[in-house]
């Protein structure tokens, strides 16, 4: 008896540095000296942490930056840098967790000196949203965004932050201004995308290919969109939009995967065995593939092919309840079946 599979139905929601040169290794050094013989100048403490911001030498540049601070401490310029850096830094693994409030401080002291600065209460706004304090963060957002509204980023993080709190409609005003704002950010096409994907609009796959027009090479948009279409049960347009993907990235596991769910769809399950096999060879640990392709292999009489499948999705994940039941199956329905 065939037994039902499930595709992977995950929608997926929403940068390297090169070996200096001899003309920068020049450009440091003599900015160094130059620091040496004035220590006070904010000009070449900030010019050598740009440098070094450029480089994600962050360390280097909160360094720099912190002496500009320590310099004039009422430029609201170098509080928002200094800022901007610790939040840098507190996304890494392992950061200091002093690094959030050292944003806070820095950026509500920035505010203060000039309450007219757009990008301080938009970062503050973004670090509230990190924090999942989405009412503050959309505070903020509202705050920049009167004084500057012509901001596309700003505008899609309120529209995230309105997500998170379940208000969809707010949501979706968000990511549009956010395209309207610019017509080129990728990333606002994206989020509506994913909105009307999740609510079966078909108004999905018009915003996917906006952001597809932008980037022909995005996974994650080329997979949503097949996804999409494999949930709307359009087998064809699903099959299609998944052959773009693997044009961009043949070894896309999940993309393989649901290509073999819609052969099983389709009663073919020679087909889908191969591509399981496609799956698995993208991703040895998907155990998934491996019972889907177990389940495919029994299907068509292959009875030990079928057991050795399910026995490795077990052996990767003993938990994998699916694999496990259909073993015991097995065995049950073949009991004078021999290894």
């Amino acid at each position: 008896m065939m037994r039902k599979i499930a595709f992977f139905s995950v929608l997926l929601f929403c940068a390297c540095v090169g070996k200096e040169n001899n003309t920068k290794k020049s450009e440091i050094i003599l900015l160094s000296e130059a620091i040496q013989k004035d220590p006070t100048s904010t000009i070449l403490l900030l010019d050598r942490a740009n440098y070094n911001k450029e480089l994600n030498n962050l360390e280097s540049a909160l360094f720099d930056l912190t002496q500009c601070v320590q310099l004039d401490s009422l430029n609201p310029d170098f509080h928002y840098s200094v800022a901007e850096i610790y939040f840098e830094l507190s996304k890494r693994p392992n950061a200091n967790g002093k690094y959030p409030s050292l944003v806070k401080n820095h950026l509500t002291k920035a505010i203060e000196l000039n309450d007219k600065d757009q990008k301080s209460q938009a970062l503050l706004g973004e670090l509230m949203l990190a924090y999942a304090k989405y009412k503050e963060a959309i505070d903020c957002f509202n705050s920049s965004l009167k004084i500057e509204y012509n901001q596309a980023k700003t505008h899609m993080l309120m529209g995230y932050a309105f997500k998170q709190l379940g208000q969809d409609d707010n949501a979706i005003d968000c990511f549009r201004n956010s395209v309207n704002v610019n017509p080129e950010f990728k990333e606002g096409f994206i989020q509506l995308g994913q909105m009307f994907h999740i609510k079966g609009d078909t108004s999905a796959i018009l915003y996917y290919n906006n952001a597809l027009q932008l980037d022909s090479t995005d996974e994650m948009t080329l997979y949503n969109k097949a996804l999409f279409y494999q949930s709307t049960m359009n087998w064809n347009a699903a099959l299609e939009a998944y052959s773009d993907l693997h044009k961009v990235n043949f070894t896309h596991s999940s993309g393989h995967y649901n290509i073999g769910f819609i052969h099983m769809e389709l009663g073919l399950y020679d087909v889908a065995s191969n591509n399981f096999s496609d799956a698995i060879y993208s991703n040895s640990e998907f155990f998934e593939a491996y019972y889907s392709r177990g389940n495919c292999f029994e299907t068509l009489g292959n009875i030990k092919q079928a057991e050795i499948d399910y026995k490795r999705a077990i052996e990767i994940n003993p938990k994998y309840t699916f694999a496990v039941e259909a073993l015991e199956q097995l065995q049950l329905q073949n009991k004078k079946y021999k290894k």
